[in-house]
């Protein structure tokens, strides 16, 4: 729930000033999204990650930095305003791998991550209900030899982009068995099994605040998660409901550090 609170002078000598962006952009087919991170009660930050369909990835796109250009604008009439996000950048040349990603890239929906050299978090353009979908354009002349891109959303919606402080995917998720050791990756794919067993954690390496995503294989009698604040890695899951690893089911689990304890808070599930 929001609570009505004033918005101070953010920090800084020039708070205001213009901030260098990340040249590699994030882009993510949205028929390839198994699960689109929940917002929290305020409604901006994004709570867990992107988990992608089996053999799905995200990829990235080279853009000059200084021309990376992300907006918002809102419209309509009293009482059904919304808001109408858009990407812009340019990439440098005229190669055959950017003039084939224009090729089989247009027209498809797509969800934009892009982010900056001063802020932890991402920006998420787009959603599976409002995507973003391409509008190249191309110059070859006597100043310049590049592509220029607009990702455009036609959907208007009801919410700003998203802060995002999730991982980005361009692997498949690690596999293992209900025996869990979280190294840096942040997804973890759960073994399908016979007989059913319960899901533990040896270690966890994240960060306090990091979330990692466990993915379903199922089975005839798959793998369970259970509650447990008792155990050296403790696991609390919402009203104490027991999670269980059926085919591409999904839980998000929070990293918390209390000292020696590690504590994983389960944050969403689908």
């Amino acid at each position: 729930m929001y609570i009505k609170q004033s918005v101070k002078k953010p920090t800084g000598a020039s708070p205001g000033a213009a901030s260098p962006k990340d040249p590699n952009v994030t882009i993510i087919d949205v028929t390839d999204i198994l699960t689109f991170p929940e917002r929290d009660a305020k409604g901006v930050r994004m709570i867990g990650n992107f988990v992608l369909k089996e053999g799905a990835t995200m990829i990235q796109i080279y853009m000059t930095a200084s021309k990376i250009k992300a907006t918002f604008e809102s419209e309509g009439e009293e009482d059904a305003i919304s808001f109408k996000p858009k990407f812009e950048g340019e990439h440098p040349g005229d190669s055959l791998e950017i003039n084939e990603f224009i090729q089989n890239w247009m027209g498809r929906d797509v969800v934009i991550i892009y982010g900056s050299c001063s802020d932890k978090d991402k920006r998420v353009f787009g959603s599976p209900c409002a995507p973003l979908q391409l509008k190249p354009t191309s110059q070859d002349d006597n100043e310049a030899r590049k592509k220029v891109f607009s990702f455009e959303q036609f959907a208007a919606t009801n919410r700003v982009p998203g802060f995002y402080f999730g991982s980005l995917s361009f692997t498949e998720p690690t596999p293992t068995g209900v025996a869990v050791t979280v190294t840096k990756d942040t997804r973890y794919k759960i073994a399908s099994l016979d007989t059913t067993a319960s899901i533990t954690f040896s270690s966890v390496a994240l960060e306090h605040g990091e979330t990692l995503s466990l993915i379903g294989s199922g089975g005839s009698d798959p793998a369970v998660l259970s509650p447990d604040d008792s155990a050296p890695i403790a696991v609390i899951l919402k009203e104490g409901a027991s999670w269980t690893a059926l085919p591409n089911a999904v839980i998000h689990l929070q990293v918390f550090k209390a000292g020696a304890k590690t504590i994983l808070l389960e944050v969403s599930r689908g």
